[in-house]
């Protein structure tokens, strides 16, 4: 009788309900709530918003089952815990998606301006500050390409006024993954741009934070994309610079993204996206599904067009809210954890202040995978 009971216990476990969680299967959706792609409203000054529901479910461990008398002492049953947050303690991907479109010369110059302030606040909130930053190739072209072909035969050696420091010639020092749409610049060309190729320790094309005794000199490197690029298809450069593929072994991004650290998205552009073709909301599971479908493990600060305001601003582009005509908007709003920002503001540091805040706080509530 004392084996008989040991069995059937034994099959009670086996067959008890399963755990939950993400499904593994690269062609099944997240088992969490889907994302919402009905907009909440927003108003033209920043805004930020944060979600307190986790896509992370939580265990049943704890529980205590009452065992028949014929059953032989199987001790206590052990207390596993509950699957509550850790926090991101300070593990965090960066990703700094900016556009080289012809108008953004002021845009790039704020936020410059604006880093050093954004990171020294984020910094100062973990005691462990374990960063990566990357600046991706947000329209798979390398902007030297321009210098080349319509500067060089007018200017040459050089690329001309603005891009003085660019040498005719230098496409042999770029690498393939300079072409590739998603991953980190290391050489950007074209006026206002750095114009020279960075180098980053071990090769990599993004910035390992510890790693650098000046981050501002770096990034500006990285981030002075200049004025030189195509129509930009923001959403799908995002989505393409946290695919697992660029991020594995081999890839061009190789280990910048972390399944343990917090995403976060810091996105510029002054125009619409109307490039990257499908919805936002198919390239915010693209990304979602990056970080393992869960919510709280990303925050966006999406710096872009205005609403409209009365008076209009001179030379300001405004979004009236449209998704035909400026899709960027919806697609940030989909993130629970978000700062909207103005690209027209002279400075951003409101939107990064915003932006600081729920880093702080969505980490707290991140559960890494």
């Amino acid at each position: 009788m004392r084996a008989l009971a040991s069995l059937l216990l034994l099959a009670a476990c086996q067959n008890g309900p399963a755990q939950p969680g993400f499904s593994t299967d690269p062609g099944e959706g997240p088992t969490g709530p889907a994302a919402s792609t009905d907009p909440s409203s927003s108003t033209s000054s920043t805004t930020s918003t944060s979600s307190t529901t986790s896509t992370n479910a939580s265990g049943s461990a704890g529980e205590s089952s009452t065992t028949q008398a014929s059953a032989p002492d199987m001790g206590t049953t052990p207390d596993f815990g509950t699957h509550q947050p850790i926090g991101c303690k300070g593990k965090i991907d960066f990703v700094f998606a900016i556009s080289d479109l012809f108008t953004m010369e002021q845009e790039e110059a704020a936020l410059l301006a604006s880093f050093d302030g954004f990171m020294k606040t984020v910094r100062e909130d973990f005691a462990d500050f374990d960063a990566h930053i990357i600046v991706p190739n947000v329209d798979g072209f390398w902007s030297g390409s321009a210098c080349e072909s319509n500067r060089c035969p007018e200017y040459y050696p050089n690329c001309g006024p603005d891009a003085e420091e660019y040498m005719c010639g230098s496409q042999g020092l770029v690498s393939l993954c300079e072409t590739v749409m998603g991953a980190g610049v290391l050489f950007n060309a074209g006026p206002h741009a750095t114009n020279y190729p960075c180098e980053l320790p071990g090769g990599r094309r993004y910035i390992v934070v510890e790693e650098e005794p000046d981050l501002n000199e770096q990034f500006k490197c990285i981030a002075s994309v200049g004025l030189f690029g195509a129509d930009t298809p923001m959403m799908r450069a995002i989505a393409a610079t946290v695919a697992p593929e660029i991020n594995g072994e081999g890839g061009c991004n190789e280990g910048f993204l972390r399944p343990d650290a917090l995403l976060v998205i810091v996105m510029v552009m002054d125009s619409a996206d109307e490039k990257s073709i499908k919805t936002p909301a198919y390239w915010f599971e693209k990304v979602l599904a990056a970080k393992g479908g869960d919510l709280d493990a990303m925050v966006m600060a999406a710096i872009i067009n205005p609403l409209p305001e009365d008076p209009p601003k001179a030379d300001c582009a405004y979004d009236d809210g449209n998704p035909k005509i400026n899709p960027l908007r919806i697609f940030a709003e989909l993130f629970p954890h978000r700062a909207i920002g103005d690209v027209c503001g002279d400075t951003f540091a409101p939107t990064f202040a915003d932006a600081a805040a729920l880093v702080k706080e969505t980490c707290s509530a991140f559960i890494p995978q």
